[in-house]
């Protein structure tokens, strides 16, 4: 998967455009119309939630497999930290799907299958762990790092909001933080599937 520029740009714009017409979709059928179904579980939100997760693993994961680039380790965590996100959306179990993935996508296969997967990049990146620091440093300090820590805030405010119960409507909240969360990284993962994201030994990115 190789995004330009000028598609990276089309693609944020219109993930934004979707995302503010699903805000102000969301909120008028939820104040409006009083149809709290819109954030049950299960509902179209979370639904919404598992395409854009499930978007942004794949946007991470392609361009480490396809691409020839010295960042593939944190493409490739950060892929998998997506599908964590959307195993724990999704309630594989009660889905009409062979016994197999429902044996690896929930409760102890899933828990296993997670670990196993993080375990084998984290031990990869220690046979090369200079390296990999200053590909961190790279990442952390970019505009995606600092996108990536918006959406880390914007989970937890919504981690929050599931507690108010005292607020109407308390779970919308929390839906849409998420929500916005998960687009953002998938803004990120746009960002840095880029070629000229790729990282150098000496900590340099290609432009």
């Amino acid at each position: 998967m190789n995004i330009t520029k000028k598609s990276f740009s089309s693609y944020s714009t219109i993930t934004i455009l979707i995302f503010l017409g699903l805000t102000c979709w969301s909120s008028y059928s939820v104040y409006v119309l009083n149809q709290p179904s819109i954030y049950a579980e299960n509902g179209p939100l979370e639904n919404i939630q598992v395409f854009t997760l499930s978007l942004a693993c794949l946007v991470f994961f392609l361009p480490a497999v396809c691409q020839e680039r010295n960042d593939k380790l944190f493409q490739l965590f950060l892929s998998l930290l997506c599908l964590s996100f959307v195993l724990r959306e999704v309630d594989i179990e009660d889905l009409n799907v062979p016994n197999i993935l429902i044996s690896i996508g929930s409760g102890t296969g899933r828990n296993v299958l997670l670990i196993i997967g993080f375990i084998a990049i984290f031990s990869s990146m220690l046979f090369n762990l200079t390296h990999q620091k200053k590909v961190l440093k790279r990442y952390v300090l970019s505009k995606g790092g600092l996108l990536l820590v918006t959406a880390g805030i914007l989970l937890c405010i919504g981690s929050l909001f599931e507690e108010m119960t005292l607020v109407a409507h308390h779970a919308f909240f929390e839906e849409m933080s998420e929500l916005t969360g998960y687009v953002i990284i998938l803004l990120v993962a746009f960002i840095w599937s880029k070629n000229s994201l790729t990282i150098h030994s000496d900590g340099h990115l290609q432009r």
